[in-house]
């Protein structure tokens, strides 16, 4: 899989037109809408030569604004089936402006296209993890996925593990995956704190000291095993507590609850469910460390902020970091309780390591920049127009 190279800035003939289905920017963005808006905020910064238009759902929403300048937006007004508008409805509205290539940054594509096209796939887990999903949720992704990324001239990888694993699960040439990963947004996520960090932790009853899981809970991030591991690792430290900032979205969300009764840990564990992104720096700078466990991913975002927080994360692998910081100390190669207890104790105890690991962090982590991410999209797009 290639993951390098930048966009033509001034030399491509007349201006590429991109149309772009941006629908998971719409309501509350959580990783491939925050993917997309990274990827724009990437493009505010270089002269890029490109006329974007974004193609959403529904209707204008009172935060909605796009960067200036060659950003155009079109509302399909469509309050109903997600899947007829992004697989039927949309395809006319897109032909009617006449793009040069189409992008899907969502693991799929429109029917009918009648131009070339480009799709990201994040993750896949739901082929290698079936039981996360219901029966029709787990082949409607199936079915969308394998056409889109058969149907797009390039199917687009956030990390070199997860082109490895689109290659040879839907048998795609190497020529044809290519890795354009997340970014960081520097201006907010930094290891600086901001005058209103305090008052949004207060806002969110939220006490130090504490670790942080940082996403949305899922079966396949270990929340049993990660609660059972801060039972263990709050026995040397009695007054640390857990706090969960994202959505439940286990297929039987109540076991949660089930669990933190179960390891004792009554009110011990703050659930605040999916949280504003102004709040998410906050929460990294405020934590003695964060964890970010699963058994597949295609990046990880939260570990790679939590980093540039200049805050100490647990991780497993097959994440993003993986393609930076290949010997990170705190990548736990055994998902069980005792290995994610031992390497939480770690962190909370070595004071002098963690400084020191957060001066490496800051080079490390430098990779991941979204003026280079949007650079590789745009050089992407420009080679399968030019094919």
């Amino acid at each position: 899989a290639s993951g390098s190279g930048t966009g033509s800035e001034s030399d491509r003939m007349g201006t590429m037109k991109v149309a772009v289905i941006a629908a998971e920017m719409e309501g509350r963005a959580t990783g491939v809408g925050r993917y997309l808006e990274g990827l724009l905020h990437g493009l505010e910064l270089w002269n890029h030569g490109v006329d974007w238009h974004l193609f959403f759902q529904g209707d204008r929403w009172s935060s909605f604004s796009l960067p200036e300048g060659s950003f155009h937006a079109h509302f399909s007004h469509h309050h109903g089936s997600r899947v007829l508008w992004e697989q039927v409805l949309v395809s006319r509205s897109v032909r009617e402006i006449e793009p040069d290539v189409v992008f899907g940054p969502a693991y799929t594509l429109p029917f009918d296209l009648r131009a070339p096209s480009v799709v990201t796939v994040h993750d896949l887990s739901f082929e290698l993890l079936p039981r996360e999903f219901g029966f029709r949720e787990r082949w409607r992704r199936r079915l969308l996925a394998r056409r889109a990324v058969h149907a797009a001239q390039r199917a687009l990888a956030v990390s070199e593990h997860m082109a490895m694993l689109l290659a040879e699960h839907y048998r795609l040439p190497e020529e044809r995956v290519v890795v354009v990963p997340h970014g960081i947004d520097r201006a907010r996520f930094s290891p600086t704190p901001d005058p209103a960090d305090g008052r949004i932790l207060a806002d969110l009853q939220v006490r130090r000291p504490y670790a942080l899981w940082a996403g949305t809970v899922l079966e396949r991030r270990l929340p049993g095993q990660v609660l059972e591991a801060f039972a263990i690792a709050k026995g040397e430290r009695p007054e640390l507590e857990l706090v969960i900032a994202g959505a439940n979205r286990m297929r039987r969300p109540a076991r949660l609850e089930t669990w933190i009764n179960d390891f004792g840990l009554e009110g011990a564990v703050r659930t605040l469910g999916w949280v504003e992104e102004a709040a998410l720096a906050p929460l990294y700078r405020g934590a003695e460390l964060a964890i970010y466990l699963s058994r597949h991913e295609g990046f990880g975002l939260p570990p790679v902020e939590s980093l540039a927080c200049g805050t100490p994360v647990v991780v497993s692998a097959g994440l993003g970091l993986d393609d930076a910081w290949a010997d990170y100390p705190y990548r736990v190669s055994e998902l069980g309780a005792a290995g994610i207890a031992a390497a939480m104790t770690e962190v909370l105890a070595g004071a002098d390591r963690t400084l020191k690991l957060m001066e490496e962090a800051e080079t490390a982590i430098a990779a991941f920049d979204w003026e280079e991410s949007s650079r590789r999209l745009v050089a992407e797009l420009d080679r399968v127009v030019s094919s």
